[in-house]
């Protein structure tokens, strides 16, 4: 198992790759560390940003501005869509990395993590936040089933990130 610091060194890490996917991109918080570790990275940005919302619509439009604002300068494709819905978009084993950080409940951690795994090539890596209990369990289970191990960063007030090497 490697441990690394915080989600910045996974950004490092993650920074040898050309093509790479976040699913849950909020605001941009950490997609824009992962474009400032690579400047050049064709990264997709993939979020809901409200869709099929009516209380929270309003709060995630702006966040999607936002997003938009921050992460300008860099080669970004935003996909505003269900995550269930902008995986159909890539072909199988078309990505080098997607960091999965969208909808926390348990149904739809397991469904990105088996869909979105499968548009990551061998070689590539499955990542995501949040490693703690239902998420953990979910991340572990995967992780067994396909032979991969599980790598975590350190840092409990950001909170832990996972990710497994294809």
């Amino acid at each position: 198992m490697v441990y690394l610091k915080d989600r910045k060194e996974l950004a490092e890490l993650l920074s040898k790759y050309k093509v790479g996917v976040e699913v849950g991109v909020l605001k941009g918080s950490y997609s824009r560390l992962l474009l400032q570790a690579n400047p050049s990275l064709k990264f997709y940005a993939v979020d809901s940003w409200g869709v099929g919302e009516i209380k929270m619509k309003d709060y995630h439009l702006r966040m999607y501005e936002i997003a938009k604002r921050r992460l300008k300068k860099y080669d970004v494709v935003f996909i505003h869509k269900l995550s269930m819905d902008a995986v159909k978009d890539f072909a199988d084993e078309s990505l080098d990395f997607v960091y999965i950080d969208a909808n926390h409940k348990p149904k739809f951690v397991e469904e990105d993590i088996r869909e979105w795994s499968k548009k990551v090539r061998k070689g590539g890596v499955i990542s995501g936040h949040d490693y703690i209990g239902d998420i953990a369990k979910i991340v572990d289970n995967y992780a067994q089933i396909n032979k991969l191990e599980v790598n975590l960063t350190c840092t409990i007030d950001e909170g832990i990130s996972w990710f497994l090497n294809k």
